[in-house]
């Protein structure tokens, strides 16, 4: 089995930072951007099914990235967005100062009133999960930025402590396969395909993380999650990247490197954040 999930591109509540959960919004012009720029990285991976929230939002990415492909989504209710009560509606910056920090800090206490809560959240993803492990073949999720927290959680055998520790970008690119009774996480949360010149059948794209203070002062800023994925595999490393040359904390910066397939010569895309403030909070 092989998984490949991603989040949906940016909404218009996301645009404004307000809390959707099980509210909904739709895609604008640049979540639609986001969607094509995905499908690039797509191409060829020859998943055969779909598995989409019923959200308005996730059902419009998942029609970009399977348009040609003859794969129908299948909407499942499994990975609908975690319902968060009484905050959906909210602009983010409008929550109680407790309740901001419970929510990126201490989400196995973030509880707000007449929400599911996490853990009722996490159950149902599972179940999916379990699922999946008795199926064949490759498949497609596309979801939301909680739902694919969770997986996370499920994939790597995590408490509900660890589950703000990533950034899950828009059409943020993730891979799992499944083989042998237990699951190997290969990807998570990479947004390579964000950068505005992606085209990986001329491109090669990769990152090394640095020390901040080299980077140039006239970079670009280009998406990347490379410290991110780090995280996302070895969440006991949160002061050292795994190659030992950054300490962080969650905002530590890499660079973006691109390698003409056809001259072979190097480009310096730019610096990007591995967790950037703009990505937990809008769901």
């Amino acid at each position: 089995m092989i998984l490949y999930f991603t989040r949906h591109g940016e909404s218009e509540w996301n645009l404004i930072h307000r809390i959707q959960g099980q509210h909904d919004s739709p895609l604008t012009e640049r979540g639609i951007q986001m969607a094509k720029q995905l499908k690039k990285r797509l191409k060829g991976l020859g998943f055969t099914r779909c598995y989409v929230s019923p959200l308005g939002r996730a059902r419009q990415t998942a029609a970009v990235l399977t348009e040609g492909t003859g794969v129908i989504p299948e909407p499942d209710e499994r990975i609908r967005e975690v319902n968060l009560g009484e905050t959906e509606g909210l602009i983010m910056e409008e929550l109680p100062p407790d309740m901001l920090h419970a929510f990126y800090y201490e989400p196995q206490h973030f509880n707000p009133k007449g929400g599911e809560g996490y853990e009722a959240a996490f159950r149902r993803v599972s179940a999916l999960m379990r699922e999946l492990e008795t199926e064949d073949g490759c498949v497609l999720l596309v979801a939301h930025a909680l739902i694919l927290r969770l997986i996370r959680l499920y994939l790597l055998g995590l408490p509900l402590e660890q589950m703000m520790k990533v950034h899950t970008a828009g059409c943020c690119f993730c891979e799992a396969h499944y083989s042998d009774g237990k699951w190997d996480l290969k990807a998570f949360a990479d947004d390579r395909c964000q950068s505005p010149d992606y085209d990986p059948e001329r491109y090669a794209y990769f990152g090394s993380p640095v020390p901040v203070e080299s980077v140039p002062a006239d970079a670009v800023l280009t998406p990347y999650s490379e410290l991110a994925a780090a995280y996302a595999h070895a969440p006991r490393h949160v002061n050292v990247a795994l190659n030992g040359i950054v300490t962080h904390d969650g905002t530590a910066e890499g660079l973006l490197y691109r390698v003409d397939l056809a001259d072979h010569s190097l480009s310096l895309l730019g610096p990007a954040p591995a967790m950037r403030s703009d990505g937990p909070a809008y769901l």
